[in-house]
Formats: C-alpha cells, sequence, structure tokens
C-alpha cells in the first residue's frame, strides 16, 4: 500500500521495522527463526532498505496443568515507513468516471497463481501447500519505482493491491464507493485458465485505472515492467468479468 504515495527517493526512501513473533527454545524453531531472519535480511539488502527497528515476542508457548502445550504460528508482521514529496499527489483507490480510462494489472512477482494461505483457501478451511512468492528483489524495486514515476506525472487515476483477498476482492472494492458507473474486465488477457486460481490467488500485483493509456504502456515498457490491459468503464452500476470470449 506504501507505493500508493510519492515517496521520496522511491524505494529506496522507505525503511522498515520487523515485529517477530516466535515459539523459540522448542525443537526446531530456532532454526526456522533463523532462516526466517535471513531470508529478509537478503531480501531487504536486494532491496536497498534497512530494517533498523522492531521488536520481538519470542516464548510464543503456552503449557497447560494438563501437559498440554500449544506453540503459535512463527510469524513476523514487517511495517514500512518513507517520507512523502506531494500527500495531494497520493493515489486512493476508487474508480473514477473518466471516459476512455483503462485498467492494468502490473504484477510484482513472475509466480503462478496459487491459492496457499489465501482467503479462499481459509474460507474452505484449508491452508494450502504452495503459496505465492517474489523471487527477483530486483524486479520489485522495478515496478516499485515506475509506478511512483506514473504517480509523481499524475498518470494514476486509481490504484489497488490484489495481494489481500485476489483480483476479485480488488475489482470490487475499487468500484464500491461509486454509484453510477461499473467496469468491464476481460480475463483471456491471463494465461491462467482456471478461474478461481485467477480471482483468488493473493500473489503480489496491482490494478491501476489509467486515462492516457498509450503514455503509460510506453513508461512500463521502457522500464521492462510486464503488465496486461484488461478492463474499461461501464455505464452499469456492475463489476462485469469476461471469461474467454472469442474475438
Amino acid at each position: 500500500n506504501l507505493v500508493w504515495a510519492p515517496i521520496e527517493n522511491g524505494l529506496a526512501g522507505v525503511s522498515l521495522s520487523a515485529n517477530w513473533m516466535w515459539p523459540a527454545k522448542n525443537s526446531g524453531e530456532n532454526e526456522r527463526l533463523y532462516k526466517a531472519v535471513q531470508a529478509l535480511s537478503d531480501f531487504c539488502v536486494a532491496l536497498g532498505i534497512p530494517v533498523p527497528t522492531g521488536k520481538d515476542s519470542l516464548s510464543m508457548t503456552q503449557k497447560y496443568p494438563d501437559g498440554k502445550v500449544v506453540y503459535a504460528p512463527g510469524t513476523v508482521i514487517v511495517s514500512a515507513v518513507g517520507g512523502v514529496t506531494d500527500i495531494k499527489k497520493a493515489v486512493t483507490p476508487y474508480i473514477k468516471p473518466v471516459k476512455k480510462s483503462k485498467l492494468i494489472y502490473i504484477e510484482f512477482s513472475k509466480s503462478d497463481f496459487v491459492l496457499g494461505g489465501s482467503s479462499f483457501a481459509q474460507v474452505l478451511g484449508k491452508v494450502g501447500s504452495e503459496s505465492p512468492d517474489v523471487s527477483d528483489a530486483g524486479y520489485v524495486k522495478k515496478v516499485f519505482n515506475t509506478l511512483q514515476n506514473l504517480i509523481e506525472k499524475d498518470l494514476i487515476l486509481a490504484g489497488h493491491d490484489v495481494s489481500s483477498g485476489g483480483l476479485i476482492t480488488t475489482l470490487l472494492e475499487m468500484n464500491f464507493p461509486n454509484i453510477d458507473h461499473g467496469i468491464r474486465v476481460s480475463l483471456d488477457r491471463f494465461a491462467e485458465k482456471d478461474l478461481i486460481k485467477l480471482m483468488f490467488s493473493e500473489k503480489p500485483a496491482v490494478v491501476i485505472q489509467v486515462k492516457q493509456t498509450q503514455t503509460v504502456r510506453s513508461i512500463l515498457s521502457r522500464a521492462g515492467v510486464q503488465y496486461k490491459v484488461f478492463g474499461k468503464l461501464s455505464k452499469k452500476h456492475q463489476v462485469i468479468l469476461q471469461n474467454y470470449q472469442k474475438k
């Protein structure tokens, strides 16, 4: 969500705070904690941003008189801060009634549409075995700074992240605030043909609404950022999904 405000120096102007919650000193947990800290450290070094502060709760174990022991799952919550250059340029998520504007899907990860750890899986009482991942920190940095460039140039009308609820949640939330129009999207722009995975995977990505589509496409292409122009405004107050229609 931090990407929607113009950050001074882009991603390089971001700092993180890490809150570690872990049932340490139990079998295998110290090793898992070490690997988690190492992974976060390596990723931040690749991004070029620091974690100067944080806190920890490493006794996340509850023991009962009858001998039962409950271990809290190892968790880290990362908060991000950064100085904003112009708060008036911050992008909001709701769709604007701008004719001929388009919706563009941009992902930070080049991973598959998987459902592990998603809200959809949780609703079904499942966890899943494969969750979205990011293998290329350099690409994350490239996408983040390119979006910052578009925001500085006032080229983004609206924007929302996909990593909390999936693409369907993003589209609905972008459309909730308005009362007189909707959006129409073409799902055949995506290679993924499993509709459930496409709609509910929570892999890192964003949807932006733009008016100057060709200008935005040119900036994205020059930066080497992958994107899909997949939606537009609709006169009806609905979210319309067109699924693999022949042209």
